[in-house]
């Protein structure tokens, strides 16, 4: 194999499944005292999703420690990076996977932060809930926690995407909790 292929599995997304079964991490019955990784895939304007959602999870849950990262869009975290916030996150943000390669990059952070016992949810845009749905499938997750919101950030204002990062807090609490 070469190198890529060796560190990276290459997924054809009309085929059949690739990769092993991998479990959810559990979910976190309350955010009361748990720590949270919100991971900013570093994108435009991706700051004014992720500073929202963590302002949603704070109001929602005044204890919860919040941990901000980034997750490049343009490659996956290294497995030293993913079992460290594993190692001492509950849970994780992942956002906003919204137009291309970034997506498949941050599902596939995603689902190794399950890998390690770390619940995380990815926030896609609607238009790509197929090709994610595809592909989360072909790496062995058909069932990773997904929040949807209606358009790229690309395609929106700071205030715009503030409000659809406030509409998505709910069901991103929801997803968290499992």
């Amino acid at each position: 194999m070469n190198e890529i292929a060796d560190t990276c599995p290459i997924i054809d997304p009309a085929g059949p499944a690739t990769a092993a079964v991998i479990p959810l991490a559990p979910g976190l019955a309350s955010l009361a005292g748990r720590r949270v990784a919100v991971l900013d895939i570093a994108k435009i304007r991706s700051d004014a999703f992720v500073d929202q959602v963590e302002a949603g999870l704070r109001e929602h849950e005044s204890s919860v420690e919040i941990e901000r990262s980034v997750a490049p869009p343009s490659r996956r975290l290294p497995d030293d990076e993913v079992a460290n916030l594993a190692g001492h996150c509950d849970g994780a943000v992942l956002a906003v996977a919204d137009c291309g390669t970034c997506s498949s990059w941050t599902l596939f952070d995603a689902i190794e932060l399950h890998r390690h016992g770390c619940r995380a949810v990815l926030v896609i845009s609607e238009e790509l809930r197929p090709t994610i749905d595809a592909l989360a499938g072909r790496l062995g997750m058909n069932d990773l926690p997904l929040v949807e919101v209606p358009l790229p950030n690309r395609d929106q204002t700071r205030a715009d995407i503030a409000a659809s990062a406030e509409a998505a807090t709910p069901a991103i609490l929801a997803a968290l909790r499992g």
